[in-house]
């Protein structure tokens, strides 16, 4: 009888059947064009998880130029695309890139008239993020499987040091630099049990929170390529890498990365087990089991990691409870102009990036209407405010596009390993779509379209794969913008 971490880390023998072709096809050299690619990917998910103690480091008139190096290394990354020669799925997505950003012109205009520096800013929030996904297969496409897991390797081992500084942050007291915020503000008013909910490297405890959610798909893809290109070794990480993840997620406090994880894991879970038959379930069964093992024994270890945590679901009675639920949910996806009494929706709204972080410190317009007292705290309120009915149409139009194009991807996936990673990354892929800050929060917006970039890989390298039986086929042709 297979172990738990058995059925969920499949056994050598799995990986040795496919292993000379995908070895050969994954040992052609990528070309300086999509290794420079591959290298400012690598850069961006670092800026992004040192960004916050980097800032807290450097002197504050240095802090906006880290705040902002993360849109930098994508503009390049644009630029890069641009001007190389990316294969034709890189040139397809380049193309759903252009005709979204065309349709946001008329917004870009309107709020040019109100601020120009305020209307490439806000331009910037929408339109540059989906250059990841481009990235993603201009470096990957079609077979570079060995510098994918590279990449994922470098954003899945630095929950080492991520959650070996939340650790520390749960013990250091509140007026420790490392418990400030980047701005030197004491944050002990933030507490819950008399734990800080803790930011890790980050620059506050929702970037983290987006960070821990990412690892709902980038765990399955180090896992499965780590096994691969390494043997049995690596089985050990395994175990490690999912208690740290476990730790981290609680000790952050806060339910958005409790929640949120267990949401994307849910959904994600079930496309599995539908996808997947029988060795699907076995594997979420399975999954389920050693998290909820582990879950167990660090809790019993280490209370004091779940302390913020515990003290906040503790401190809600059932019916407070049920209120933020609705107020969170129910009141996210319904009351889209909730206190908009001085600004009624429009066709075209007030001025997108208006209502994002940072856009106050470079635009006087926006900074009025942050004095004014409006604040746009959901994606839906915000898209609402920012580009009126116009906006709500083409952008939530093209992200409920991209969720159902990703699906259709997944499902076409024949490898059942794929198909797992697949579902997950469709897990999270779903959740952000629908109710995520993708237009607040560029961190965000990149770990959602590196998921995007992931599934696309993905299809690629399953049908690089010769000899590899139809397990289910649902016929499904993925539309086209």
């Amino acid at each position: 009888m297979s172990s738990p971490t058995q059925d969920i880390f499949p056994a050598d023998h799995r990986f040795q059947r496919h292993k000379r072709h995908d070895m050969a096809s994954s040992s052609l050299a990528m070309t300086s064009f999509q290794l420079r690619i591959h290298r400012c990917l690598c850069l961006l998910v670092l800026s992004m998880i040192f960004e916050g103690v980097a800032r807290k480091l450097a002197p504050q008139s240095v802090g906006i130029l880290i705040f902002f190096f993360k849109d930098l290394v994508a503009v390049v990354l644009l630029f890069l695309c641009l001007t190389g020669k990316p294969n034709p799925e890189a040139s397809r997505w380049l193309g759903v890139m252009g005709k979204f950003s065309a349709l946001l012109v008329p917004c870009i205009l309107l709020t040019a008239v109100n601020d120009p520096v305020l209307a490439v800013f806000g331009a910037k929030q929408y339109i540059l993020f989906p250059i990841v996904a481009v990235a993603m297969c201009a470096a990957y496409v079609p077979n570079h499987r060995r510098e994918l897991f590279s990449f994922f390797r470098l954003i899945v081992l630095s929950l080492f040091v991520t959650t070996l500084v939340a650790v520390a942050q749960n013990r250091l007291p509140a007026d420790n630099w490392l418990n400030l915020s980047v701005a030197g503000d004491d944050l002990s008013g933030f507490s819950a049990g008399g734990y800080l909910r803790v930011s890790s490297t980050f620059s506050f405890v929702g970037q983290y929170c987006f960070y821990l959610n990412a690892m709902c798909y980038c765990l399955p893809v180090y896992f499965y390529f780590n096994k691969f290109f390494h043997g049995w070794a690596p089985n050990v990480q395994t175990v490690v890498l999912i208690g740290l993840t476990i730790v981290a997620t609680f000790v952050t406090g806060s339910r958005a990365s409790v929640i949120g994880n267990a949401t994307m894991l849910s959904v994600g879970g079930l496309l599995a087990a539908f996808c997947g038959g029988g060795r699907g379930l076995i594997k979420i069964i399975a999954a389920l089991i050693v998290g909820a093992l582990l879950l167990l024994a660090l809790q019993s270890l280490y209370p004091e990691f779940f302390a913020a945590y515990q003290a906040r679901v503790e401190g809600h009675s059932e019916s407070s409870h049920t209120v933020e639920i609705e107020k969170r949910v129910i009141g996210g996806l319904l009351d889209w102009t909730d206190g908009w009494e001085e600004a009624p929706p429009s066709l075209f709204g007030y001025g997108l990036g208006a209502m994002s972080n940072g856009s106050e410190k470079i635009s006087a317009y926006a900074a009025r209407w942050r004095d004014a007292g409006f604040w746009t705290e959901t994606d839906q309120a915000t898209t609402f405010f920012e580009g009126g009915w116009y906006l709500v149409l083409v952008w939530y139009g093209f992200r409920f596009w991209v969720v159902i194009h990703s699906l259709t991807l997944v499902l076409k996936l024949r490898d059942l390993e794929y198909r797992f990673i697949g579902c997950l990354a469709w897990g999270f892929i779903s959740i952000i779509g629908l109710q995520g800050t993708l237009s607040i929060q560029p961190p965000l917006s990149i770990w959602w379209w590196l998921a995007v970039g992931l599934i696309i890989c993905l299809g690629h390298f399953d049908r690089g794969q010769p000899g590899k039986k139809q397990t289910q086929d649902f016929n499904l042709n993925a539309g086209h913008i």
